[in-house]
C-alpha cells in the first residue's frame, strides 16, 4: 500500500469515527428532547404520550430517592382548531412542529417533553427550587408557544394555557400528577386563557362538582327541561311591543325555575353552550310557528349565540334549515352576541358566519355595548343591525351625569350609522322618559315585564301590540317567575 493510499485510509477511518461520535451526540440530544427513535411522535419528534409517562416514571423513582422536586406541566394550545379550520391541517401540523421545537429549546438535559394529544404538550421539569422558579419557566414556555402560534394568527392574544402539578405535593405517582395538572389546565382555560394555574386541592372537588352539573344539564336538555322564557322588547316612541329576547330557564320536574346565573359553571363548557344554543333555537322556532298558527302576528325574537356556536362550520345553514322546517321566516330571528365573541374572532370565521346569517335574513345585535373593548372598531368591521345599551348605564341614568353622557353619545352614534338601539334594564318611568327624550328606539326590563313562558309571552304580545299609543296604566305586568 502506498503512503498516499495509507493516508486516505487513515482519513476515512477518522471520518467514520467522527460520524459515529456525531450520531451518538445527535441521538443523545434527541433522547433528551423526547426524540427516542421508535418511541417518538412522528409529527413533532417528541415522546408519545405513553413513552413520556414511562420516562416520567423512571425520573420519579430517582427523584423520590434523592428527595428532589419535579414539576409536571400540561400545556393546551388556544384556538388551534380555528387555525386548522382557517388554514388547513398542513398549517396546523407545521405549527405543532414549530411549537415543539420552540419548547424543546427552553429545556435542560434533565427535562422531558412529549406530545400528549392533538393540541397538548406535556413537560417534566427536573429540580425546580420553588414554585416561583416553576412559574417563571412556565411563563417562558407559554410565551414561546404564543410566538409560534402568532406566525399563523397575528392577532392572537394567547397561544396556550397551562396546568402545573408539583411532585411530591400534588401526586406521588405519574398518573396522579397528570390528573392534577389536567385539572389545573381546565381551570386555566375557564378563568383566563393564556395563563397558567398551579393545582390546588379544592380544584379537584370543583372539577367533580362541575362534572356533576354538566351531566345533570345534559340530562335536562334531553328531558326538555331547558326552555326559553321571553322578555318583551318595547318600542319606546309609542310603547308598542315588537318582539322578545329569549332567555334560557331550567324548569325542573318539580316546577322550580333555575336562572342561568345558577348554572353558569355549565355555560363555561363550549360543548354545553352548543347544546343549549341548539335547544333554544329549536324551541324558539317551534314557539314562533305555534304563535302564528293561533293568529298571533309575527314578531322578532333575539337569541343569544356564543363564540363556540358561531365557529361551527355550518351554523348559519343549520339555523336557516331549522326555521325553514318550521315555516318561520328567518327575518323573525335576531342573533345576539357580546363583544367578547368578536374579540375571539381571530380568524374572521365568526364574521363570515354573521355575514351569512344576515344574507339569509336574520338580524345581528351587539349586546352589552360599551362594556368591552374596541366597540367602535366592531361597528365598523362587522355588519350589526342593532346595539343594546347595557343596564349598568341605564340604572344610573337619572343620577349619574357620566352614564347619561355615554348613553346620549351611543344613541347619537347609532343614529348616524343607521343602527337600532335597545336599552336594557328599564325599571321605572323616569328611566323610560329619559330614554324617550334621548331618542332610544326600544327598551326592555321589569318596568314592562319580566321574562315569560311561551304561552304568556304570546298573549302579552297579542294584547300589547294592539295599542298604537298605549297609556302606562294599559300595561298589565304578569306575575314574576
Amino acid at each position: 500500500m502506498s503512503a498516499a493510499t495509507s493516508t486516505v485510509a487513515v482519513k476515512d477511518k477518522a471520518e467514520q469515527v467522527l460520524d459515529i461520535e456525531r450520531a451518538a451526540v445527535s441521538l443523545k440530544e434527541n433522547r433528551r428532547k423526547g426524540h427516542d427513535f421508535g418511541r417518538q411522535d412522528i409529527l413533532t419528534g417528541l415522546y408519545s404520550r405513553n413513552d413520556f409517562q414511562d420516562q416520567c416514571g423512571e425520573i420519579l423513582v430517582r427523584a423520590r430517592t434523592a428527595g428532589q422536586r419535579l414539576a409536571l406541566i400540561l400545556m393546551g394550545l388556544d384556538r388551534f382548531k380555528d387555525l386548522n379550520n382557517a388554514f388547513g391541517y398542513r398549517a396546523g401540523d407545521e405549527a405543532l412542529a414549530n411549537i415543539a421545537k420552540s419548547l424543546s429549546a427552553l429545556l435542560t438535559e434533565n427535562d422531558r417533553i412529549g406530545r400528549f394529544g392533538s393540541d397538548e404538550f406535556a413537560l417534566l421539569l427536573a429540580g425546580p427550587s420553588n414554585t416561583g422558579d416553576v412559574m417563571s419557566a412556565v411563563t417562558g414556555l407559554l410565551g414561546a408557544a404564543t410566538s409560534a402560534m402568532r406566525r399563523y394568527v397575528p392577532g392572537l392574544r394567547s397561544g396556550a394555557s397551562a396546568g402545573v402539578a408539583l411532585f411530591p405535593e400534588h401526586g406521588a405517582e405519574v398518573h396522579e400528577l397528570i390528573q392534577s395538572a389536567d385539572i389545573a389546565l381546565d381551570r386555566a382555560k375557564v378563568e383566563a386563557k393564556g395563563q397558567a394555574q398551579v393545582y390546588e386541592p379544592h380544584m379537584r372537588a370543583a372539577a367533580l362538582n362541575r362534572l356533576g352539573k354538566l351531566t345533570a344539564f345534559q340530562k335536562a336538555i334531553e328531558n326538555g327541561e331547558i326552555k326559553p322564557f321571553y322578555q318583551p322588547q318595547v318600542r319606546l316612541s309609542d310603547r308598542r311591543s315588537y318582539g322578545f329576547e329569549a332567555l334560557a330557564r331550567w324548569v325542573t320536574a318539580e316546577g322550580h325555575i333555575i336562572h342561568p346565573g345558577d348554572f353558569k359553571i355549565v355555560l363555561d363548557d363550549p360543548d354545553a353552550v352548543i347544546l343549549l344554543g341548539e335547544r333554544m333555537l329549536q324551541s324558539v322556532s317551534h314557539d314562533l310557528r305555534h304563535w302564528h298558527s293561533i293568529g298571533i302576528p309575527n314578531c322578532k325574537v333575539s337569541v343569544n349565540a356564543a363564540a363556540s356556536e358561531l365557529r361551527c362550520e355550518d351554523y348559519a345553514e343549520k339555523v336557516a334549515d331549522l326555521f325553514a322546517s318550521n315555516k318561520v321566516p328567518l327575518s323573525q330571528l335576531t342573533i345576539e352576541i357580546t363583544e367578547s365573541v368578536l374579540l375571539d374572532d381571530t380568524t374572521s370565521k365568526i364574521a363570515r358566519t354573521l355575514s351569512d346569517l344576515r344574507k339569509l335574513g336574520a338580524c345581528i345585535s351587539l349586546d352589552d355595548f360599551g362594556t368591552g373593548f374596541a366597540s367602535l372598531t366592531h361597528l365598523k368591521s362587522y355588519a350589526v343591525d342593532q346595539i343594546k345599551i347595557d343596564r349598568s348605564f341605564v340604572i344610573h341614568l337619572m343620577s349619574n351625569s357620566n352614564d347619561r353622557a355615554i348613553v346620549r353619545a351611543t344613541l347619537t352614534l347609532a343614529r348616524g350609522l343607521g343602527i337600532r338601539t335597545v336599552a336594557e334594564g328599564v325599571e321605572d318611568i323616569a328611566q323610560l322618559k329619559s330614554l324617550q327624550a334621548l331618542g332610544c328606539d326600544y327598551g326592555q326590563g321589569f318596568f314592562f315585564s319580566p321574562a315569560l313562558p311561551a304561552d304568556q309571552a304570546g298573549a302579552y304580545f297579542q294584547a300589547h301590540r294592539a295599542y298604537k299609543k298605549a297609556q302606562l296604566h294599559q300595561f298589565v305586568v304578569p306575575p314574576a317567575f
